[in-house]
């Protein structure tokens, strides 16, 4: 009867493997979960949209700026105009005041003299000797108020040129702010693809190792219910002389069904075996490729395993193959080993299987 449990049992190991190849393939992560990798993508679009919104922001006031660089340039245009026409009457003023000038040294004082005597009376006296002093008077004046004018538009000018060259400098900040806000916004974006991508990924890890547990579970309902269908020992005493030739020192040997050269040692039970190797995606930060024992992961070799259930430096044999229990890991609990390959696409093609373990 034990054999024919035995026979049992590999069958139903079998099946469980066909059916979890026939899954889609399951992404390991040994340390990120999905609750983690939903975190962060949430984290990642969080911060995207401030990087937008900030962005956005920027870019108005950065329009706002150039509009004032132009408005400040047209005015310092309109200033030069005003400066240019202020010289020019500044220049005139002069001009005919030397004239006059020119005119009282070479008539001499001799011409206003007849001026004064030639008049009339005392009122046209006064008028003309008034209207010397007038044009005197006036000369001087014009001349004041045309240089206070190039004065006064020259400062304008000066507080223009000023402005600009801060709105200018204003506006390169600016630039250069959106320039690093688009470079941050693009990185974001990119990173957030890449968690996305990997959610996904575990989302259908998960949903297919839960299919694979539910189908394990049943085809061990349905191995316990074989069992207890099996018929009793045979009345037939004549067999029982049989049984010191299959003496209990083979018994251990019954778990290593399936191997053409069985292994000695201890049945652990049935494993939920995974794959992982040493990118970051599978170990995080831990990527470096040493195990919790201290060794460098070696494919082939290492396993992570519980070490409440397996010591670290034990020895056991899955599917005929010897390992040796040298890492650990967050997700790895009871009755779980994760098994190291050499790279992430070769995780991903083993995916989950349930396979017997045995402690040597």
């Amino acid at each position: 009867m034990n054999t024919k449990v035995k026979r049992m049992m590999r069958t139903l190991l079998s099946c469980t493997l066909a059916v979890s190849m026939y899954l889609p393939c399951t992404n390991v992560y040994a340390t990120d979960t999905v609750d983690n990798l939903e975190k962060k993508t949430n984290e990642l679009s969080s911060e995207l949209s401030k990087v937008n919104e900030e962005l956005s922001t920027l870019s108005s006031e950065l329009d706002s700026t150039i509009s004032k660089v132009e408005s400040t340039t047209n005015a310092i245009e309109l200033t030069k105009v005003s400066l240019a026409d202020a010289q020019a009457k500044e220049v005139q003023q002069y001009s005919d005041m030397k004239l006059r000038i020119k005119y009282i040294y070479e008539a001499g004082d001799l011409s206003f003299l007849e001026l004064l005597f030639s008049a009339e009376d005392m009122t046209d006296l006064l008028n003309k000797a008034d209207f010397i002093q007038n044009i005197s008077s006036y000369d001087r004046k014009m001349l004041d108020e045309l240089h206070n004018t190039k004065v006064e538009i020259q400062k304008q000018q000066t507080l223009l040129e000023d402005e600009k060259e801060a709105l200018v400098t204003l506006q390169t900040q600016m630039d250069q702010k959106c320039n690093d806000l688009q470079a941050k916004a693009a990185s974001t974006s990119t990173e957030l693809n890449n968690y996305s991508d990997q959610l996904a990924r575990a989302k259908a890890a998960a949903e297919a190792a839960a299919r694979a547990a539910e189908e394990q579970q049943r085809l061990e309902q349905e191995l316990a219910q074989q069992q207890q269908q099996q018929p009793a020992p045979s009345p037939s005493v004549p067999d029982q002389p049989v049984t010191p030739p299959v003496s209990p020192e083979p018994s251990p040997q019954l778990p290593d069904s399936g191997n053409t050269t069985p292994p000695s040692g201890t049945s652990l039970g049935v494993f939920k075996i995974t794959h992982y190797c040493a990118c970051s995606i599978c170990c995080g930060e831990y990527s470096n490729g040493i195990t919790a024992s201290g060794t460098t992961a070696q494919a082939g070799r290492t396993i992570a395993v519980d070490p409440s259930l397996i010591p670290l430096g034990s020895s056991v044999v899955i599917n005929g193959h010897t390992y040796v229990a040298e890492d650990t890991g967050g997700a790895i609990k009871g009755n779980r080993i994760d098994v190291f390959v050499s790279s992430h696409s070769e995780a991903l093609a083993n995916g989950v299987y349930y396979a017997e373990v045995i402690l040597q």
